[in-house]
């Protein structure tokens, strides 16, 4: 006997993105949702009728109506899987909170909500042991009750939950801590776990899968589900990264020389994403150059960020070398002194005003090369 099943967590449904302007935010709020969807349609094809999700379905407990039902509507869709869905540190289990309105409707019946800590069985020979947090932060590990737990004799236990097993949580905004021993403590089989957004191997049997669909610049690995397979109890579950996002986000950064340069990062951009308009990104540009190539480095960035879904570029690293640009002001006694001014501060490394000026001179220039066009 095998049971297979997609281990997932923090989808984080209502997740603001108010860094973002309004276009995109709304698409990437909708992302978390149409994510379900995919996960779906990775269950079909992997034959796969059970989904665990570790944890911060939600992205908090005081959410519009419409926000509380946009997942469960997708689920249900998917007949052909039982979603398990575990309460965490963005959506706890508390008294007349968001778990208990969900409970007032009319789920289906392959909707199951695991706010309670007690065994439940997944399949016939095969127990689920939740942890449901009950506020955002615990002073007790809410895995401890695993290790007392009964279940038949020979069956396969998995335990689902939410926290962090080496002093990291999800940015910092929860202290929920898991023993990192306790599948071998509590005789589990797989440990599914969630919390942290990137995917991570603990050990052999406990695992995060991070969050479906990507929500911040990661240092980590987001946008994967985990299909796990366990043969039988005492067996080491097989684990397999599948690729789930939409959006792809990511962040370079780069020191060059010249305009010339871009040629090279452009390529390295492109090779992020199969579509250009599903990449958010991060870029920061450093180094010293031409204000000539400042001007055109500054041109680019306005193209890509045309072509991406959105593009955050810092350019502020960029100081100009400004021994035969002046050529720039000539036409204006008063912008020519301007530049020499900011010029030489820019020049200066120990000079706490040299980005500011930086930035100063290469909008100067700006200005200039518009003024200059405006007279051909």
């Amino acid at each position: 006997m095998t049971i297979r099943f997609i281990h997932t967590s923090d989808w984080q449904i209502g997740k603001p993105f108010r860094n973002f302007e309004e276009r995109v935010a709304g698409k990437l709020e909708s992302a978390r949702v149409s994510v379900i969807d995919r996960i779906a349609g990775i269950c079909a094809e992997c034959q796969v009728r059970h989904v665990l999700v570790a944890g911060d379905v939600y992205d908090n407990d005081v959410i519009a109506h419409v926000t509380l039902m946009q997942p469960v509507h997708r689920m249900a869709r998917a007949e052909h899987v039982t979603w398990w869905l575990l309460p965490g540190n963005h959506d706890p289990a508390r008294s007349q909170g968001i778990w208990h309105r969900l409970k007032q409707e009319d789920l289906p019946g392959n909707i199951r909500v695991l706010d309670t800590a007690q065994p439940v069985e997944l399949e016939a020979g095969v127990w689920l042991l939740p942890a449901p947090l009950v506020a955002q932060s615990v002073a007790e590990d809410p895995t401890a009750w695993m290790n007392h737990a009964e279940t038949p004799a020979g069956a396969v236990r998995i335990g689902l939950a939410h926290g962090s097993v080496r002093g990291f949580g999800s940015a910092q905004e929860s202290s929920v801590s898991i023993d990192p021993d306790r599948a071998r403590q509590a005789r589990l089989d797989y440990l599914a776990l969630g919390d942290w957004h990137g995917r991570r191997r603990e050990n052999a049997r406990t695992h995060y899968s991070g969050t479906p669909e990507p929500d911040r610049f990661p240092d980590n690995t987001p946008g994967l589900v985990l299909l796990v397979s366990i043969d039988a109890a005492g067996v080491e579950p097989q684990v397999e990264d599948i690729a789930s996002a939409s959006f792809v986000w990511a962040k370079r950064e780069y020191l060059i020389s010249a305009a010339d340069d871009l040629g090279s990062i452009e390529r390295e951009i492109d090779q992020l994403a199969d579509d250009p308009g599903q990449l958010v990104l991060r870029l920061t540009l450093a180094g010293r150059m031409a204000l000539q190539d400042i001007g055109a480095i500054e041109e680019w960035c306005a193209a890509l960020e045309a072509k991406l879904q959105f593009l955050k570029a810092d350019l502020s690293g960029l100081l100009p070398v400004c021994d035969d640009d002046f050529e720039l002001f000539d036409g204006s006694n008063e912008l020519a002194q301007a530049a020499a001014f900011l010029g030489e501060i820019a020049s200066d490394d120990n000079d706490a005003r040299q980005g500011t000026a930086a930035a100063a001179l290469a909008r100067l220039a700006a200005i200039a090369r518009q003024e200059l066009a405006g007279d051909q």
